[in-house]
């Protein structure tokens, strides 16, 4: 596969990894998602730099992810499967599963890890419980999410360390924070793919 398109984007020429079935994010959002068909490039980008960032931040013992699109509520018990082995040092945050994670015997085995205590109506209530955390913070939010992205830029700005992902942020008429953040000594990137991203290290 060497080219692609969506309602925002069209590709060609380029290695399409993220729907290459042998890797290990294509093939467990097959496995977990109830309709990985729907998920495009955007998507599947926010995905894969989560698993990046699990996977590369070694030194992080200790790491809250938040994942406030309720369309990616799948990904909690998916990542328990991917990353068991840091169970005890990783927290999700995320919306109820229902009806976005798919049902298999593996999804059936990893669900009951799912800590219930941290299932939200919203994402406002995940990032205040998060940021009162003393953990590196990764949270994924929507265009939506002003206030909430804002408190993660405060919180970066005075020295939590952290990821922010946000769908959409790229888009055409949709919220900025650049300003709110250039006050505050930071970027938030644009990515062509129409998501924003802000790093604290």
């Amino acid at each position: 596969m060497s080219a692609y398109n969506d309602q925002n984007m069209s590709l060609k020429n380029i290695a399409l990894t993220q729907f290459e079935m042998a890797r290990e994010i294509p093939a467990a959002i097959e496995l977990f998602s109830a309709k990985p068909q729907t998920l495009d490039m955007q998507s599947r980008m926010i995905i894969l730099k989560i698993n990046a960032a699990l996977c590369n931040f070694k030194s992080r013992n200790n790491i809250t992810l938040v994942i406030g699109l309720n369309f990616l509520s799948f990904v909690n018990p998916m990542i328990k499967f991917l990353h068991g082995n840091r169970i005890r040092e990783l927290e999700i945050m995320s919306f109820q599963l229902d009806p976005y994670l798919k049902k298999t015997k593996i999804s059936d085995e990893v669900s009951p890890l799912v800590n219930h205590d941290n299932i939200f109506t919203s994402d406002t209530e995940m990032i205040a419980s998060a940021l009162k955390k003393n953990t590196f913070l990764i949270a994924i939010l929507g265009i939506g999410s002003i206030n909430p992205a804002r408190e993660v830029i405060d919180a970066f700005s005075m020295g939590k360390e952290g990821l922010l992902l946000i769908h959409n942020y790229a888009i055409e008429k949709a919220p900025s924070h650049h300003l709110y953040a250039v006050e505050r000594d930071l970027r938030v990137l644009e990515n062509p793919d129409g998501s924003g991203e802000c790093y604290s290290f």
